[in-house]
């Protein structure tokens, strides 16, 4: 076997890799730290401490040929794989509870640059959300160059990925599905603005795989963990804008809010972070002020390894 990525699509698919997947990360990493992440030396230790997953996965050689035959079309057609341990995986997805174990990606791996910010919001922004992030945002990414990323959906996410475009800022586009399924479908009219700024599409999922409701909460993890910070512009109660800015709290990243009118429901959940002690933003000094002072004071833990207080950190 001598195909990494193909041999990881395999692994992440079997019933056991849920069971013992803390231990299977904890061999990818170790090789990789060893400079030593190849198909046959992860065999070679999934033999020695997963022999069951190891006699499984010898057994499905004709599922992993096709999936190294699926992998080498991928690359002609231009898409980069990469898993977990790899140098190119994101460092900060390290700090996850349940971190992915391959990644494919149109573009260039934007999340190496230092200065991520993760900006959410409703798929639906009032007229005044939309109004602050021209006024507002975008002089920050004028300013400060940040690579933005978001979910690619309608409304603040794709609001904030033209910003970016514009302000000459790179933006990672992270999907609630495969590459070869881009949803919203109207994403594919941005690629080459995207990639030729040195930014991406990234997907957990299979090349093909389609959107499904349950994977849009799930991708957005991943969003809260690419950030050094998240900015969350407008966000209703029980959002998964919500979620994203909880999942942010819990590694330990800094969460800025764009407050709302108390009587304004679009603007509830975002008020609940405030009450909680999240950090409020008002204009383009504060996100540059508390922008410059993450990146200075980098304050991410790995999961599990966090204390309380950490946990809930916002700035």
């Amino acid at each position: 076997m001598n195909d990494l990525y193909s041999l990881s699509q395999l692994i992440k698919t079997h019933p056991l890799y849920t069971v013992h997947r803390d231990e299977i990360h904890h061999l990818y990493r170790t090789l990789g730290n060893a400079g030593n992440l190849h198909a046959d030396s992860l065999m070679s230790g999934l033999k020695d401490h997963l022999p069951e997953l190891f006699a499984a996965i010898q057994k499905n050689h004709a599922l992993f040929k096709k999936h190294c035959e699926d992998s080498l079309k991928l690359k002609m057609q231009g898409v980069r794989l990469v898993c977990y341990g790899e140098e190119l995986f994101p460092s900060q997805c390290y700090w996850m509870a349940e971190p992915p174990l391959t990644l494919s990606f149109l573009g260039s791996p934007a999340w190496l640059n230092e200065r991520t910010l993760s900006v959410v919001g409703s798929r639906e922004p009032s007229f005044e959300s939309v109004q602050w992030m021209e006024k507002e945002f975008a002089p920050f990414c004028e300013k400060e160059k940040p690579c933005v990323v978001s979910g690619g959906a309608r409304g603040v996410d794709q609001k904030s990925h033209s910003t970016a475009l514009r302000k000459d800022a790179t933006t990672v586009v992270v999907l609630p599905s495969g590459l070869g399924a881009m949803y919203p479908e109207s994403l594919k009219e941005w690629i080459s603005s995207v990639v030729d700024q040195g930014g991406c599409f990234l997907s957990e999922y299979a090349h093909e795989q389609r959107m499904h409701k349950h994977l849009f909460h799930h991708r957005n993890r991943l969003i809260a963990a690419l950030g050094k910070a998240t900015l969350l512009v407008e966000a209703r109660k029980r959002s998964g804008t919500l979620i994203t800015a909880q999942q942010a709290i819990q590694l330990g990243r800094a969460v800025w809010i764009v407050p709302g009118h108390p009587l304004d429901p679009h603007f509830a959940g975002s008020l609940d972070l405030l009450v909680e002690g999240a950090q409020l933003v008002r204009d383009a000094q504060d996100l540059s002020m508390f922008f410059n002072s993450e990146l200075g004071d980098d304050k991410m833990s790995p999961a599990g390894i966090a204390s309380a207080q950490e946990s809930f950190h916002y700035l």
